[in-house]
């Protein structure tokens, strides 16, 4: 019988791959120090092997090992998503502080297999909200199933605060410590933030403290060195996100940023920047009163911005 060098590669795949079954059988008993470390050194070629479908295989079958070699183990976690993927979701072979020094040399997709896993640990947790991409974490932040610690919440908020989607998710978490909700209060939806207060009873007068001083650190963050067309893009997702408020924009002219009052007239009167400068600076007091009308800004206001303005030209 004459075979081919396709056949003859398709069976020595094929034995690798029951061969690969023997080995996760072998290791998954108790044996002898030296037994052990020879199929353990099998596993670890059978790992590196050419053949994908080998290697899926070991994966596959070592999944329910409950001790590996911590190179073997690392070996297969770091492999294509269809080796690593399987093993990664059930493997009890890494610790929560193994798991937690893997994840930084691991790609997206075993980030996003581990954060769905229900037994993860305070350290797990935390480098993934610290090295995983926005996907990874939010698999992470709607997984139930786990717990969450002050510690990954407050670098989840650190670097993806911006992201209103992303922080709408933490906040349905029902295990959220106070400073993590006080901390979502102004960063999260209308919607959100009304469900946030209902379930961890934070009354409006706190709620709307903290919005007002958390949101103001992170404008002077965006505005701070910014040109007034930035500061006028940054105002229009403020605007569109529901976080644009008189009392910001009071406190922001109060600073010195003047480009930001601006702004929000022209968007709330619906003007050019132009023509709310006019308006604004006119020596004429028609100008500015009618601008204020125009933008639906009460007396109170009014009264504040105009002295603002006045202090600013004068100085």
């Amino acid at each position: 019988m004459n075979l081919n060098s396709v056949d003859i590669v398709n069976a020595a795949t094929l034995e690798k791959v029951v061969l690969s079954q023997r080995v996760a059988e072998f290791l998954k008993d108790e044996h002898s120090v030296d037994e052990l470390a020879a199929v353990e050194n099998v596993a670890r070629m059978l790992a590196q092997d050419v053949a994908v479908q080998v290697r899926e295989s070991l994966a596959f079958e070592l999944r329910t090992c409950k001790s590996l070699p911590h190179d073997l183990a690392a070996k297969i976690a770091a492999d294509i998503e269809s080796v690593s993927s399987p093993f990664l979701a059930t493997t009890e072979a890494f610790s929560d502080t193994e798991f937690a020094g893997l994840i930084p040399h691991l790609e997206e997709h075993a980030h996003i297999t581990i954060a769905r896993r229900g037994d993860l640990g305070p350290n797990t947790c935390h480098t993934i909200v610290t090295v995983g991409s926005g996907k990874a974490v939010s698999f992470l932040i709607r997984n139930e199933k786990i717990s969450l610690y002050e510690n990954s919440c407050e670098t989840t908020i650190h670097r993806f605060g911006q992201n209103t989607v992303m922080m709408d998710q933490l906040s349905c978490r029902a295990d959220l410590p106070v400073s993590v909700v006080e901390a979502l209060a102004e960063l999260v939806s209308t919607e959100y933030r009304n469900l946030l207060m209902k379930t961890y009873a934070l009354k409006e007068e706190a709620a709307e403290e903290v919005s007002s001083l958390s949101q103001l650190a992170v404008v002077n963050k965006h505005v701070e060195n910014a040109s007034p067309s930035q500061i006028h893009a940054y105002v229009i997702d403020l605007r569109k996100s529901e976080r644009l408020t008189h009392a910001l924009a009071l406190e922001m002219a109060n600073r010195g940023c003047l480009s930001f009052l601006e702004s929000m007239l022209a968007l709330e009167a619906g003007l050019t920047l132009a023509a709310v400068r006019q308006a604004l600076y006119s020596p004429q007091v028609g100008d500015y009163v009618r601008l204020m009308q125009q933008g639906n800004v009460n007396q109170s206001y009014s009264k504040k911005y105009r002295k603002i303005i006045l202090s600013s030209e004068q100085g």
